[in-house]
């Protein structure tokens, strides 16, 4: 073949350039899209798109509801720039920004966005109306980063089955369920920082959310190898991070999850949680889950404990599995209570008798204390001495856990982080599945217990830099 015509057959197969489209409120959908002369709305420039486009935003506000990607987009501010996209919660059943499945590979970066009666973001799925197998899918690979999302009517962020490897990174959200009617019962809201149900390796990490109306976040219907890691969570009206929690069966894929576990392989890790009326951390139906070094501040204000068992009900479902969790790995966590119970495993007497935890809590290397009294372990099991509430020893002495754990103060700051001379410096054991803390710093052995690593690199450690 000619050599000209091997780098003519090359040149075609290569893919287009991304086109950059500018949009700015001062504009017009009559112009041409250029920096010089930019579209006025986002929906607009959606239309003219081609996959891989970036649609970049310059500052103000822009009043839209339903701004929907339906190809691989970018969709960003300009430059140190911070567009607003705000959809008001009166337009029915509305969302702010959709991404569908045929999006899958979508940028969501350097907004802020607000309202929406349903969500902030919701990532779409072809799981509807006919949820039959794994070969349905939702937009994955996407990467939601450094985004501003608050006053939305309910969750900021609705992930939906089969939106598979999901980054959210980065972001604040604040001030969910702006749409719920003041003065709802706490069990009738249902507001969520971030709700995602029935998705695989989701990645969610270094966001601030807080002033939640019920859950900081959740991953359930038989979400599977999810990471949740260096959040900062607090003022959340009900729980602050749930591995499971609780779904109709009609959300499960009963291929991959018979049995009906809520959550498969998560792990919560290097998070402070603060402030939460319900548990700090729940277990709901959770096979292997690693919940450590997580410090948790004054939680379980009304119910529940710091760590929880629960147990859910699948929409009392009569084919729901509702099984409880199995083979948890919780160690190095700091839990600082105000009154509120430290750990509990709940059992139900409905359905024949259900309980939040087979087997072993697995629970050690913590730090527990309370500042109003002392602090409660239950095992509401059938059989439990402690059924009722028991103290660190008693705990001990039962579920043969918390052998090395230690009551003490807990010597934090009000932002969580280690104070010289804490109890926990020192008192944690060395994991695989922890390498830094919650400020990106390397942990080194022996660990601290909590969230922030307080300790210096061991002395025969230097750090030449790095030299070209």
């Amino acid at each position: 073949m000619p050599r000209i015509l091997i780098l003519l057959l090359a040149l075609v197969s290569l893919p287009a350039a991304a086109t950059e489209w500018f949009v700015a409120p001062g504009g017009s959908d009559s112009a041409s899209g250029t920096f010089a002369a930019p579209f006025k709305t986002v929906r607009h420039v959606l239309d003219m798109t081609s996959a891989g486009d970036v649609i970049t935003l310059r500052a103000g506000t822009y009043n839209e509801c339903d701004v929907r990607l339906r190809k691989p987009l970018t969709l960003r501010s300009y430059a140190s720039e911070r567009a607003h996209i705000h959809c008001n919660i009166t337009v029915n059943n509305s969302v702010t920004i959709q991404i569908d499945t045929s999006a899958s590979g979508s940028v969501l970066r350097q907004l802020e966005i607000s309202g929406g009666m349903y969500y902030g973001i919701q990532l779409q799925t072809d799981w509807y109306p006919d949820p039959c197998c794994a070969t349905k899918s939702g937009p994955s690979n996407i990467l939601l980063e450094d985004l501003k999302i608050h006053d939305t009517g309910r969750d900021g962020i609705k992930i939906t089955p089969k939106s598979n490897h999901v980054t959210i990174r980065n972001n604040e959200i604040w001030k969910t369920g702006a749409a719920e009617a003041p003065g709802t019962p706490l069990d009738n809201r249902n507001a969520d920082g971030i709700d995602s149900v029935n998705v695989s390796n989701l990645v969610i990490e270094d966001n601030y959310i807080h002033d939640i109306s019920t859950t900081g976040l959740y991953f359930k219907g038989g979400s599977s190898d999810v990471l949740v890691q260096r959040n900062r969570i607090e003022n959340t009206g009900m729980s602050g991070i749930l591995v499971g929690f609780d779904t109709s069966v009609e959300f499960f894929d009963l291929t991959i999850n018979p049995q009906f576990y809520e959550s498969i392989r998560g792990t919560v890790r290097n998070n402070i949680i603060r402030n939460t009326v319900y548990e700090g951390i729940g277990l709901y139906s959770a096979k292997d889950a690693v919940v450590v070094n997580n410090t948790i501040i004054d939680t379980a204000q009304l119910g529940h404990a710091a760590i929880y068992f629960g147990v859910p009900a699948q929409d009392w479902d009569p084919i729901a599995g509702r099984p409880p969790s199995i083979n948890p790995l919780i160690r190095n966590n700091l839990v600082q209570q105000y009154g509120g119970n430290c750990v509990e495993i709940r059992h139900w007497n409905e359905f024949g008798g259900v309980s939040g935890l087979i087997g072993n809590p697995n629970t050690d290397f913590n730090l527990f204390t309370n500042s109003n009294g002392a602090c409660v372990f239950r095992d509401a099991r059938p059989g439990s001495p402690i059924s009722a509430g028991g103290t660190l020893a008693q705990w001990r002495a039962y579920e043969a856990a918390d052998l090395h754990s230690i009551y003490a103060p807990a010597g934090i700051d009000t932002s969580g982080q280690l104070l010289v001379g804490s109890a926990a410096i020192d008192a944690g054991t060395t994991l695989t599945q922890v390498t830094d803390d919650f400020d990106k710093q390397q942990r080194y052995p022996p660990y601290d217990i909590g969230a922030d690593e307080l300790n210096a690199p061991p002395p025969n450690q230097i750090f030449l830099g790095n030299f070209d």
